[in-house]
């Protein structure tokens, strides 16, 4: 299985590039995927381009500050 860390080890190897700059601009989509699923306001369906897309459930999209689990 591909890991993120070894593919930033590639690119970095192959294009010359710091480790630490590709890493962070290889994570920036998946910082700001984490940053929007934690806004309680945004309740958006997320696409990531040719990629994947996360859909809230129904229920969650009109309340999205209700509780996952019914303890």
């Amino acid at each position: 299985m591909i890991d993120i860390e070894n593919v930033i080890k590639e690119v970095s190897k192959r294009t010359g590039e710091d480790v630490d700059t590709v890493a962070m601009v290889c994570k920036h989509v998946f910082n700001q995927l984490v940053k929007i699923m934690k806004d309680d306001e945004d309740t958006r369906d997320i696409l990531l381009n040719h990629f994947m897309k996360f859909k809230l459930k129904r229920r969650y999209k009109e309340n999205k500050s209700k509780s996952y689990t019914v303890v």
